[in-house]
């Protein structure tokens, strides 16, 4: 990959994961471009932009999503988990409550994020 190319991806990376943070005017619902998430899912886990979002996730359903106390999520389909988080929003039983409150604490830019980054480790 050439600086140039390099370039355009860590900066269409870094407006993928400020979409909808601290910005009143940025609605959150926003998406990630398909071209990012394809540049994204071609970078390597240790620099996935995902990784450190997904990091609250590695408490309950283990370091990168494998072997925790819950669900593994790695090398899920990226469309399935965000799906899941997005259904896990709109929640109002208390099963999935604790679930709830983490999803709802990212706007749906970053949950595509999280969910590219789970889809993209091996090793289940």
């Amino acid at each position: 990959m050439n600086v140039s190319t390099h370039r355009r991806l860590l900066l269409g990376i870094v407006a993928a994961v400020a979409i909808g943070v601290g910005s009143a005017t940025t609605p959150s619902s926003a998406a990630v471009p398909p071209e990012t998430l394809a540049a994204v899912s071609a970078t390597s886990l240790v620099q996935h932009p995902g990784k450190i979002l997904a990091g609250n996730c590695f408490q309950c359903h283990g370091t990168n999503g494998i072997n925790g106390q819950f669900d593994s999520l790695a090398g899920e389909s990226a469309t399935e988990l965000y799906q899941e988080l997005k259904e896990m929003q709109r929640k109002t039983d208390g099963d999935e409550a604790i679930m709830k409150v983490h999803a709802l604490g990212y706007t749906d830019a970053q949950l595509q994020l999280i969910a590219a980054y789970f889809a993209a480790v091996t090793g289940r």
